[in-house]
């Protein structure tokens, strides 16, 4: 086995860990903030201090607004673009499973899947209405992520910094204006950190495993995958634009409707 293969596994267990680790502490993270009295009231207390001031307010909403599914749509199309320019059609489908299954994923949670007691006596500004994970959140970190995936080596430590203060900003922004609980914005950031452990780990793996290849069958399967990946990252795009045109069709008047 050689040295680049032997790293790369070990990369992608350390993924796996991750993956793993972010699960068990977005499960803990919900059931301390949402189903103990003690965990609402932390959340209550951070809504309650939160600032008035009209100015902040007003940069808030400005940021806010640059979230929205038209955004979401064409900022993944970008990444998976920049991905596919540079031969990697692979990475390219990765950054986009990564940001789609984050963004499914926090609405499935959010919105049919777990529930908020009462546990305070009175509701917070949010009501009683279930807001973890927050999408807003999901959607920033999730497309972070996705930039520093497919950027050139050289300037991904610049695109991490960037893109982890955007989506910071993004996620104070929701509970300063009042849209999220903390704990919602901390839990999206366990979901992308779950896709991205789960996918990157498969990425190296599968890449690993296509170099380790020697027979005459496997030198021609590489050869053959890169155009069969590009077919269904192509096939992606297209359901993505579809998609994003029937949105903007049929839900004009909604397309801020990411939460």
């Amino acid at each position: 086995m050689s040295i680049d293969v032997a790293l790369g596994r070990r990369r992608a267990r350390a993924l796996l860990a991750l993956a793993i680790v972010s699960v068990v502490l977005l499960g803990a993270l919900y059931v301390v903030a949402v189903h103990t009295e003690w965990g609402q009231r932390i959340d209550d207390a951070a809504l309650d201090g939160r600032t008035t001031r009209q100015a902040v307010l007003d940069a808030t909403s400005d940021l806010l607004n640059t979230i929205s599914v038209a955004s979401l749509v064409l900022g993944t199309a970008a990444i998976m673009l920049v991905a596919l320019l540079r031969s990697r059609p692979f990475l390219a489908l990765t950054a986009g499973v990564v940001i789609g299954g984050s963004v499914v994923t926090t609405e499935a949670l959010k919105r049919y899947l777990l529930d908020r007691p009462d546990l305070v006596g009175r509701p917070d500004d949010l009501g009683m209405t279930n807001s973890f994970p927050s999408g807003h959140s999901t959607v920033a970190m999730a497309l972070a992520v996705g930039i520093v995936l497919v950027v050139a080596e050289e300037v991904r430590p610049l695109a991490a910094f960037c893109g982890l203060v955007y989506a910071t900003l993004v996620g104070a922004g929701t509970v300063t204006a009042g849209w999220h609980r903390p704990s919602d914005v901390l839990g999206a950031f366990l979901v992308v950190a779950t896709w991205t452990g789960i996918c990157v780990a498969l990425l190296i793996a599968a890449e690993g495993a296509a170099r380790e290849r020697s027979s005459t069958l496997a030198r021609r399967v590489p050869s053959l995958s890169p155009f069969l990946a590009g077919v269904g990252v192509g096939l992606l795009l297209g359901a993505m634009f579809g998609a994003g045109g029937a949105l903007v069709a049929t839900r004009s008047d909604e397309l801020d409707a990411v939460d």
